[in-house]
């Protein structure tokens, strides 16, 4: 499954704010239970991993992956995005604050890496994350997904 069907205007909210780095979980969390694809003890559970395995889901500068294992919830294969204002801190000394959050569902150990890697390509593009950081236009952030899935 590509991004641009993972990250829809329903799973997508820009300009976001947190108290915490666990509202931000909840946040991003929540999209994913809306669209149907996970339940709510998905985002329990990705509050545990946060809380048992610390802030290494600070993938890189300002970007957190969100995420829990399979079997805590995942109907479907599904993905959130949510920027903030302001950043938030999760405790990662080399990648905080955070700007950017993608909560991730897998119902599987694999179906999942087709989406990563296209995640990968957008995360590598540093134009891209500052207009997607700083975008109040779901519609934009869209456009950017859909360009950066199509290797532009």
């Amino acid at each position: 499954m590509q991004l641009d069907h993972l990250l829809t205007k329903e799973t997508i909210r820009l300009q976001v704010r947190a108290t915490g780095r666990m509202d931000v979980v909840q946040k991003a969390g929540e999209l994913l239970v809306a669209s149907g694809n996970a339940d709510a003890r998905y985002i329990e559970a990705m509050k545990h991993s946060l809380k048992t395995h610390g802030p290494y889901m600070v993938i890189v500068p300002g970007v957190a992956l969100l995420h829990a294992r399979p079997e805590d919830g995942v109907r479907q294969l599904c993905m959130s995005l949510v920027t903030l204002d302001p950043p938030i801190e999760f405790g990662n000394p080399d990648n905080d604050p955070v700007s950017v959050a993608f909560a991730l569902g897998a119902e599987d150990n694999s179906k999942h890496v087709e989406a990563i890697a296209v995640l990968a390509g957008l995360l590598e593009d540093e134009q891209a994350m500052e207009t997607i950081r700083h975008s109040t236009s779901v519609d934009e952030v869209l456009q950017i997904i859909a360009a950066a899935q199509a290797g532009e």
